[in-house]
């Protein structure tokens, strides 16, 4: 009869050990796949989609347990820090006016901006350039127009000024739309977050596998 006897503790430890170590090797092989197959697809859709440089970078990812615990189930998460952006583009929702407001004043390029960047509002361009013409459009809605001649002047003033920045500067007469004017807007579709999520579910498989079984 043989008997063999164990150190009960020693085992343990091997056994401690190896859990450490796979689940570490699978920690590594979860960031890894998770930035190559969530994270960077996810920025480079948004930056195709929106042509932007800053959305993109909006989007950050991370392992779950984020402490570092030995696990050998972990998860990896991806999140923006501009959702409400992202969730209009990738949803393609209905965008109406607030206020009681009938209409959209949705600016064209010759609006000029303004020193924080965004485009001047109706009111301020008016005062600008005078009262607008609204000419509708077939599939509803109105262009708000305005003669150009009436802005030289006090397009010259404001440069003088420094405060000209995109001012309006055209041929007499010269009839400019500044503004389109919707009921409703209904933005498309760009982004596809969930198809990302699903293809990246699929191939992780191989890269947890792979993790697993090396030494």
């Amino acid at each position: 009869m043989i008997r063999a006897e164990f150190d009960k503790g020693q085992v343990q430890r091997a056994l401690d050990a190896e859990f450490t170590a796979l689940s570490r090797r699978v920690r590594l092989a979860t960031e890894q796949a998770g930035r190559d197959l969530v994270l960077i697809p996810l920025r480079e859709m948004t930056a195709a989609a929106l042509n932007s440089r800053k959305l993109p970078t909006a989007w950050r990812g991370g392992v779950f347990p984020n402490g570092g615990d030995p696990t050998l189930s972990p998860a990896f998460f991806a999140y923006t820090k501009a959702p409400k952006i992202i969730a209009a583009f990738e949803e393609g929702p209905t965008i109406r006016p607030l206020g009681g407001k009938r209409y959209l004043w949705i600016p064209t390029e010759n609006v000029p901006r303004t020193r924080g960047g965004g485009r001047m509002d109706p009111k301020t361009l008016s005062a600008r350039v005078g009262s607008f013409k609204f000419v509708p459009l077939k599939n509803g809605g109105f262009v708000a127009m305005a003669a150009a001649s009436k802005s030289r002047a006090r397009a010259r003033a404001h440069r003088r000024a420094g405060t000209g920045k995109g001012a309006i500067i055209k041929r007499n007469g010269e009839m400019l739309a500044f503004y389109i004017l919707k009921p409703q807007v209904r933005l498309a579709k760009r982004l596809d977050v969930a198809a990302i999520a699903e293809k990246a579910g699929a191939s992780y498989r191989i890269s947890y596998e792979r993790a697993a079984n090396s030494q």
